[in-house]
């Protein structure tokens, strides 16, 4: 719990986008002022979420730092709830950060409870993925390879992550950084299956060397992920990255289908 208190109470760098929303919404010249104690606890739950959620939306490397004291089937759901009660009752603040200027902000039970909720504390990771992954990484890396295998994406596909390790590893590549792009792949385009994966993966290629701009991928999940890959709307370095990683997961599940 104190690893996620000090993660709760780091200091935000507040963007623009969200200063404006801030303003906007709670009719305040300097988006700062909004987010005072004083402000926050006359507003509804609903309103005080939708402000603060990009503030309160945790890193990779936030939940691999919760990864070396978590079981494999990770905690229960009364615990998460108990994490959450226990830490909304702490008075936590974190500084946040607008240009120039800072201000204390109350972290409130509804932030409390989304970077808990996201940390994906409750999703379990099979002793056979933990296995794959010990062979290749330790420390921090192996951290956040669990984390990613504890991403709720592979629950709703179980049929995925066995056999995408068990490719890599037949082939001995696996890497941790091509292990994250797949991790995000997944997550923004939902294959159901490996013969699916593999389809959307060409597809991405195709959309690249075609110059289409229509995205290869669900619109509604990207606006709702930072995380998402599209097939445009990325400087070179980045498309250059995704079209290495797809051509090196096409050759990781080639003739393995």
């Amino acid at each position: 719990m104190g690893v996620i208190r000090g993660q709760l109470s780091g200091d935000r760098y507040l963007s623009a986008r969200n200063a404006s929303a801030i303003s906007t919404q709670l009719n305040v010249e300097d988006p700062l002022l909004g987010l005072k104690a004083g402000v926050l606890k006359h507003r509804e739950e609903y309103e005080v979420d939708l402000l603060v959620s990009p503030l309160f939306t945790p890193s990779m490397q936030d939940r691999a730092a919760c990864e070396p004291f978590l079981p494999l089937g990770g905690i229960s759901k009364e615990e998460e709830r108990g994490i959450i009660v226990q830490l909304s009752q702490q008075a936590i603040e974190s500084k946040v950060i607008f240009g120039d200027d800072t201000v204390m902000m109350p972290v409130l039970e509804v932030a409390v409870e989304r970077h808990v909720h996201l940390l994906r504390l409750s999703v379990a990771v099979s002793a056979d993925v933990r296995d794959i992954l010990g062979r290749f990484l330790v420390g921090e890396d192996l951290s956040l390879g669990m984390s990613y295998a504890r991403s709720q994406i592979w629950t709703q596909f179980p049929n995925l992550l066995g056999p995408c390790l068990k490719a890599m590893i037949a082939k001995g590549t696996f890497t941790l950084e091509k292990f994250g792009f797949l991790r995000d792949f997944v997550r923004s385009y939902h294959p159901r299956d490996m013969s699916l994966l593999v389809q959307s993966l060409n597809n991405l290629l195709e959309a690249y060397h075609t110059g289409n701009d229509r995205p290869v991928f669900n619109q509604q999940l990207e606006d709702h992920q930072a995380t998402a890959i599209r097939s445009s709307q990325c400087d070179e370095e980045v498309q250059k990255f995704r079209i290495q990683m797809t051509h090196a997961l096409l050759s990781d599940f080639a003739g393995g289908l």
